[in-house]
């Protein structure tokens, strides 16, 4: 295994385990009070940034994975904002996080255009899981605001989105990881 591929290994590892986080803290825990899981949330949401621009270093030559790396970092990164800024309208944190959803499920589609994602099973089956589990998340969070519901309250649909897109990134990861052992 070389450098760039160990270092592709990390950031897909790494954007697995923000993927993990998130869906904690997306997940009703009865022994997890509700800071810890936002906490949660925020750092698997830097993690994925982080991991997003190592990523995004050995893309440089195709123009359709860097808009998608850069739509998911995004994404992400002003979702965290919106955390670091200890915003408390709800409204607008449910809009930023529905935002960001539909920002990965666009990132995910446009890298279907690529003819060698659907040569690599682990990428094709990774990839529409992440968009799966972003569009399941944008639709729980809408039917959040359309309730005028709080930011914090559990959707069933959100939790299942998060785990979608968690076994997404995990197929991802698992195929790379095979790949290049």
């Amino acid at each position: 295994m070389n450098r760039e591929e160990l270092s592709k290994n990390i950031a897909f590892t790494s954007i697995a385990i923000g993927k993990v986080m998130n869906s904690i803290g997306q997940t009703p825990i009865k022994n997890l009070d509700r800071e810890t899981q936002d906490q949660l949330v925020f750092l698997g949401s830097l993690i994925q940034v982080g991991a997003g621009a190592l990523f995004a270093e050995f893309i440089s030559e195709d123009p359709l994975a860097q808009l998608s790396v850069a739509l998911t970092i995004i994404g992400y990164g002003s979702f965290a904002i919106q955390f670091i800024n200890d915003e408390d309208d709800d409204r607008k944190l449910l809009v930023q996080a529905m935002s960001s959803n539909l920002k990965e499920v666009l990132a995910n589609m446009i890298l279907f255009t690529d003819r060698t994602v659907w040569k690599k099973m682990y990428s094709f089956v990774g990839i529409a899981m992440l968009c799966l589990g972003n569009f399941m998340q944008a639709q729980g969070r809408k039917r959040l605001l359309d309730e005028e519901d709080d930011y914090t309250l559990f959707d069933p649909t959100v939790t299942a989105g998060t785990w979608i897109e968690t076994g997404g990134a995990i197929a991802i990861m698992l195929g790379n990881l095979a790949e290049t052992a």
